[in-house]
């Protein structure tokens, strides 16, 4: 699959089936994530959270980057051999670096509680460490799917699966009058579950006993680890970035105010439906055009793989800046609405990351993973200072604009640094044009409905308008190319859907 043709087509049908899981997924881990708050009150919620967040920042940190790098070496690496290689080095790996976190966390739970001043913080921590035991078999499971381009296996085991169990499991404890038990319970399950998910589905190719048979191979663990650390690096500090302004916030502030931010957590994570559906196999793809020193259709699938997200989830994002009140009030109740302003800085903000496409991938696909480290340093500089300032002055508002600005510093520095490698860049007047009609349209249903209540249809029925005017804004500002219009082609031929009356559109905009 070496022309770009090929790849989009690759990418749609695996974009099409990650978006679908991840759609369903979202509205299971959505429920779930309402479930929690509202059976539990701020300060509660805002304690179990700070553990949760701790162990999982920990745990995305102690696989050391290796799951990306199974991916990638196995991406390039046909021989059989060479790949039992791979995988026995990865899974050893990312393990002994997983079960030395848990035994930190474990043996310094009560240090960790007393800098949160909430001694009820350690009991939390402890409960949790099944998830850090079980992360890294989930991820280097998913990485290896990854590579076979097994997008299915991987979406039930990655995202459905744990989520459909875990909201079964959290439902009935709340129904019994235990939602401690029950949030710690969901999730464990997004890490446990989805290991023994993941698992099963590499075995269906792959023999396990053939993995522990014997020792992984050194040379292959030096290779691996001398392309995963530079990752691993990086990933502390991008999960620094990530996790902070939480540990930040229980550190000058008290647990409610934890629990109004830890609340919105769940709701940014809609900025990212279509990134992570296209970034699935994205990272494969681009691996391959960059290996048969194709760099013109690297270019052609991250501008356009960027254009797409951009235009897919412009409304989502204005939707959830625009209208914070009304999704707050939606989904956690009254007592949560100090959170929207905060919601509405994230949301508007971190729409910067979608602008630059899937840059962490690419960093990747073209062997420099040290750009994620020399990119995420300043960064995290920049977030700890800003939250220092702002955090007591300003609050969770301060904390969420501390974070928007370590994160514009972190993907500014990667984008320029894949410009300067192999030439590529994410930005296109397609992808920005557009936006400029919808935004206004979205101006105007805001000034149409203040002082109305919006519930849920009311809502809905404000994203289907936004969805609307962006199409209309498509069109209008004739962003289409001949190249969208063979993605779409090899959609309908993926899919077997005819999307003809589409095609005419495109082909007559002005």
């Amino acid at each position: 699959m070496s022309s770009i043709a090929d790849s989009l087509g690759g990418l749609v049908k695996s974009a099409g089936i990650v978006l679908a899981g991840t759609v369903v997924a979202s509205v299971l881990g959505i429920l779930a994530e309402i479930l929690i708050p509202r059976a539990l009150v701020p300060a509660v919620y805002g304690r179990l959270g700070l553990a949760y967040g701790i162990v999982s920042a920990v745990s995305s940190l102690a696989i050391l980057g290796i799951p990306n790098g199974v991916t990638r070496f196995l991406s390039e690496k046909e021989s059989a051999h060479n790949r039992v290689d791979v995988l026995q080095s990865g899974y050893a790996i990312s393990l002994a670096g997983a079960a030395i976190a848990a035994a930190a966390i474990y043996l310094g739970r009560f240090e960790i509680a007393s800098l949160m001043d909430d001694p009820e913080v350690a009991p939390l921590l402890a409960a949790f460490v099944p998830y850090l035991l079980a992360f890294p078999i989930a991820k280097v499971s998913v990485g290896v799917l990854r590579a076979e381009g097994r997008t299915t296996a991987a979406t039930l085991a990655q995202r459905i699966g744990p989520r459909v169990l875990g909201l079964a499991f959290v439902a009935g404890l709340i129904a019994a009058g235990r939602p401690v038990a029950g949030a710690i319970g969901y999730w464990l399950s997004l890490s446990v579950v989805g290991a023994l998910l993941a698992l099963y589905a590499v075995r269906q190719h792959i023999d396990i006993g053939s993995l522990v048979a014997r020792l992984p191979n050194r040379d292959t663990v030096r290779e691996l680890w001398s392309f995963s650390w530079p990752l691993a690096a990086g990933a502390s500090l991008h999960i620094m970035l990530a996790n902070v302004d939480i540990v930040m916030l229980g550190y000058f502030l008290d647990s409610a105010s934890v629990g109004y931010y830890r609340s919105i957590q769940p709701l940014k994570q809609v900025i990212f439906f279509f990134s992570g559906s296209f970034a699935f196999l994205f990272l494969p793809l681009a691996t391959k055009h960059y290996s048969q020193g194709d760099f013109d259709g690297l270019d052609a699938l991250y501008t356009v793989t960027t254009k797409w997200i951009v235009w897919l989830t412009f409304p989502t994002v204005l939707l959830f800046t625009l209208f914070s009140p009304a999704v707050i009030q939606l989904f956690f109740g009254t007592a949560y609405l100090p959170a929207a302003p905060a919601l509405s800085v994230l949301m508007a903000g971190l729409f910067y990351r979608v602008l630059v496409g899937l840059d962490g991938d690419m960093v990747k696909a073209i062997n420099r993973p040290r750009v994620e480290f020399f990119a995420a340093v300043p960064g995290v500089l920049v977030n700890v200072i800003l939250n220092t300032a702002l955090i007591p002055r300003f609050g969770i508002v301060g904390a969420a604009f501390a974070t928007v600005i370590g994160y514009v510093v972190y993907n500014t520095i990667e984008v320029v640094a894949i410009y300067r490698t192999v030439g590529s860049y994410p930005f296109s007047w397609a992808s920005f044009n557009p936006l400029i009609p919808t935004t206004i349209t979205g101006g105007g249903l805001l000034w149409m409905t203040t002082g109305w209540t919006l519930g849920l249809f009311g809502l809905g029925v404000v994203g289907i308008l936004l969805y609307t005017a962006q199409f209309a804004s498509i069109l209008l500002t004739g962003s289409f190319t001949q190249t969208d219009i063979q993605l779409i082609k090899k959609f309908e031929q993926r899919f077997d859907v005819n999307l003809s009356r589409l095609r005419w559109l495109i082909r007559n905009q002005p």
